[in-house]
């Protein structure tokens, strides 16, 4: 059953309000819930304590007469609807009535029952919509201004300001007391920085905090809106701020950048209850908007400058020359320390003047040609250009460039590098690659006779010659295998360093080899301690040069030291993915002079060396991509140190 209606009957005349109540009564399926008044001031206090659909008005009251009547009873409930009650000669006054905002009238006399409702429920509707249309209007109205606080805010700031303006702006919007606009720290969030608070009468502090435990939290881990209006503290009990804050309801959401990357977030707080939700959300959805667009250009804005700065310094302390030229007069805009250094001029000298001006290209048909191949190809790399300097000295120089635009002008970037000095050692090491070309081909015309004389030598062993003679035999054969040692390890260090690698275990592989090691001429003696590394240590190695490596540095350390002591061999890992073995002994320290030059081929302490060896194990070493130290001192003895990087299965 429906409700009934609440109407108010303001009539002094007892018939006429009688017969009214009696029509509505039996002609309406709805039931009506009447309050009789007679007199204006009554209804007024009825006005004020029920809140009526429709309203029957006569306009002559015992306290009221005409238009005045209704323009009170309107003024108490503007949204109350009207229908005037006219008398036969008050037809006119009626229609002025309407004409003031009654919703009908009613001549008395010829009502009947079925008019009488249907002109109420009339009312009543239209009044409805009135009021629909009045709530839109104020709507309207209320969107206009937050729209307006919007672009006055925020259209000409930016940066700082630009964020302080905002959350201004919104707490005036939303009427609320705190308003935040933050910014992420960490990804995923879990700690944010605020860019502006507002909190009711001033700003305050920019902060860092950790969102655990807070409102904020929920709209990340959400990412959108959230929307508490009331029982805040209670809601979030481990954030003690809100206590402080006297919050009581909250809104929020997240910001994103026009790729969907999570930017930050834009609450407000309050500290009464937060209603129309659907509304205020739309309104911090629209301030979202502009929040994320700003930090956005700003972040762009901070990368462009970042990338400015860092060519700017690259510009500048690049040892290679770079410069920036218009595409089609060749005219330099822009030139960096090197170049000035590498064509011997000054800035006012070469800056708005071209390169075919000064004459710095030697064939200036190059430049033409340059020109004409950038155009087509949009970049060019290590092109082999003759330069002048400005002594008029000719250089080759290496050049790459690109086309760039500045301020809607082709033009050219180009690194330059003067290569003159790198052609002439290209030279050198071709007629060095000769010479040793030549000295494999001496080398192995001097085998070959001294292959023969050593057979010739060797048996003469069988003759029985007198005391000097037999000397003179074991001289010359001692003589001819030195020499033939000799020219074996020119061989090997003149040849290139071929690898064929596979994955060694270095543990594994030295163990393997001890026995060896300690049964060699010059172990006779001495003794080997092996440390092995805690963990495997893989590398990628040629096996048999591997062994040279070993056999190498363990024979020079036995060498070195007089029985009864010993040498020590041992592998460590190494924190750059490398593993480090290295062998250590006593002994007379070596000169601090010869350390640098041992692993230069001919250089040797010992009387009998060749001073081969440890020139070739360092270049078998820097074939495997490692590298090889000496240090030695009186205290710690000598330690040759062999770095060797390990595989990725290490």
């Amino acid at each position: 059953m429906a409700a009934p209606i609440p109407l108010l009957l303001l009539e002094d005349n007892e018939t006429d309000a009688y017969q009214l109540i009696e029509m509505l009564e039996d002609a309406d399926d709805r039931h009506w819930q009447i309050t009789h008044s007679k007199r204006l001031g009554d209804a007024l206090k009825c006005l004020t304590q029920t809140q009526f659909e429709v309203a029957l008005l006569d306009l002559s009251l015992p306290d009221s007469e005409g238009l005045d009547t209704l323009v009170s009873v309107r003024s108490a409930a503007p949204a109350l609807p009207i229908v005037v009650l006219a008398g036969l000669d008050s037809e006119q006054i009626a229609l002025q009535a309407m004409a003031q905002g009654a919703q009908d009238y009613l001549v008395k006399g010829r009502i009947a029952a079925e008019v009488l409702t249907r002109v109420l429920h009339s009312a009543i509707e239209r009044g409805r919509i009135l009021r629909q249309l009045q709530a839109e209007v104020a709507e309207r109205q209320r969107s206009e201004q937050t729209l307006r606080l919007i672009v006055e805010g925020t259209a000409s700031v930016t940066g700082e300001a630009f964020f302080r303006s905002l959350v201004r702006s919104l707490s005036e919007a939303l009427n609320v007391r705190y308003a935040l606009v933050s910014g992420c720290i960490d990804s995923p969030p879990t700690r944010v920085c605020t860019y502006a608070f507002w909190q009711g009468n001033d700003f305050g502090a920019n902060a860092e905090y950790d969102l655990y435990g807070t409102p904020c939290e929920q709209i990340f881990k959400g990412q959108g809106c959230q929307y508490f209006p009331q029982d805040l503290q209670r809601l979030f009990p481990l954030e003690k701020e809100l206590v402080e804050m006297e919050a009581e309801s909250y809104a929020g959401v997240p910001l994103f950048s026009s790729l969907g990357t999570l930017l930050g977030h834009l609450a407000v707080l309050d500290d009464k209850y937060f209603g129309n939700a659907p509304r205020h959300t739309a309104i911090l959805e629209i301030f979202a908007a502009r929040a994320a667009a700003e930090i956005e250009r700003q972040k762009a804005e901070e990368a462009l400058r970042i990338s400015q700065e860092k060519f700017a310094k690259a510009f500048r302390s690049s040892p290679s020359a770079i410069t920036i030229s218009t595409l089609n007069e060749g005219r330099y805009i822009e030139a960096n320390e090197s170049c000035l250094q590498m064509l011997g001029y000054a800035p006012e000298e070469i800056l708005g003047s071209s390169a075919i001006d000064l004459g710095i290209w030697v064939d200036p048909e190059a430049r033409e040609a340059l020109k004409q191949r950038i155009q087509t190809e949009e970049r060019i790399a290590n092109l082999e250009i003759e330069l002048r300097k400005k002594s008029g000295e000719v250089f080759t120089g290496l050049m790459s460039a690109e086309v760039i635009q500045l301020e809607d002008e082709a033009c050219v970037l180009a690194v330059t590098t003067d290569i003159t000095l790198l052609k002439e050692a290209t030279k050198a090491l071709e007629r060095l690659a000769e010479i040793g070309e030549l000295a494999s081909t001496i080398v192995h015309e001097i085998r070959n006779p001294l292959t023969t004389l050593l057979l010739g030598l060797n048996a003469f062993k069988r003759l029985e010659l007198p005391e000097p003679y037999q000397t003179y035999r074991s001289l010359a054969l001692d003589e001819g295998d030195r020499l033939q040692r000799l020219l074996n390890q020119i061989l090997l260090y003149a040849k290139p360093q071929n690898l064929t690698q596979s994955e060694v275990e270095l543990n594994r592989f030295i163990a393997e080899m001890l026995t060896v090691l300690q049964g060699m001429p010059a172990a006779t003696g001495k003794s080997l301690k092996f440390t092995a590394s805690p963990l495997p240590a893989k590398v990628l190695a040629d096996p048999d040069k591997l062994k040279q490596i070993v056999i190498n540095l363990i024979a020079n350390a036995f060498e070195a030291v007089g029985e009864g002591e010993e040498i020590a061999l041992s592998i460590q890992p190494n924190p750059a993915h490398q593993v480090c073995f290295q062998v250590q002994n006593g002994g007379d320290p070596i000169p601090a002079d010869v350390l640098p030059k041992l692993t230069q081929p001919f250089v040797t302490t010992k009387s009998s060396g060749t001073g081969l060896g440890l020139a070739i194990v360092k270049r078998i070493v820097e074939a495997h991509g490692g590298d090889l130290r000496i240090e030695s001192s009186a205290t710690m003895g000598t330690t040759v140190i062999v770095k060797l990087p390990l595989t990725a299965n290490s």
